[in-house]
């Protein structure tokens, strides 16, 4: 269902695509099914025993190996981004759907319900995160910040303006060290 859902995405950003109805209606459904697993409420991750080395970093912080926006196949970046056209569909998808029910239901929770307040601070603080803390990294991220904040633009202009009133996210990159530590895996 999820590589039927990330093939959804690719369809939509080709405007000329003449299976677009067809992805749409396959998004609707996997939106659908997404829902009606989570409403079971009866789903968690079965935990795993393995251990990753230690790198001295943040103990006490449970980090997810992938989060939600991974999860649906959003990248950014040099290694392996998903193209811009893509990624806007995967965010309006995350805006405007059911999201799969993964790791954990207060994760779960977390995103808010489709197209509400609390879906899109979520998502718009969880890029600005992203940007935040690439910008204090010694190495070059400047393409993922540009792609970070090129798609909180996209979120900005499409779903917040005249919609909501919540403070929309800075990402200058000032320390910022009760988010790192309320927001783990975002």
């Amino acid at each position: 269902m999820l590589g039927e859902l990330r093939n959804v995405f690719r369809v939509l950003a080709d405007p000329t695509n003449k299976l677009r109805q067809d992805a749409l209606k396959l998004r609707d459904k996997v939106s659908v099914e997404w829902a009606h697993r989570a409403a079971k409420g009866n789903w968690f991750a079965w935990p795993a025993t393995d251990a990753r080395p230690g790198d001295q970093k943040l103990r006490d912080v449970d980090w997810y190996d992938q989060g939600m926006l991974g999860y649906l196949g959003y990248h950014v970046g040099e290694t392996q981004p998903t193209p811009s056209r893509v990624r806007s569909h995967i965010l309006e998808y995350a805006f405007e759907c059911h999201l799969p029910p993964i790791n954990g239901l207060a994760y779960y929770e977390a995103w808010g319900g489709p197209r509400s307040a609390k879906r899109l601070y979520k998502l718009a603080n969880t890029l600005a995160a992203f940007t935040r803390n690439a910008k204090r990294k010694d190495s070059d991220s400047s393409k993922a910040v540009n792609d970070w904040e090129s798609d909180l633009r996209f979120l900005y202009k499409k779903y917040y303006v005249d919609l909501f009133q919540f403070e929309w996210p800075d990402t200058s990159a000032a320390l910022d060290w009760d988010e790192v530590a309320s927001n783990p895996g975002h």
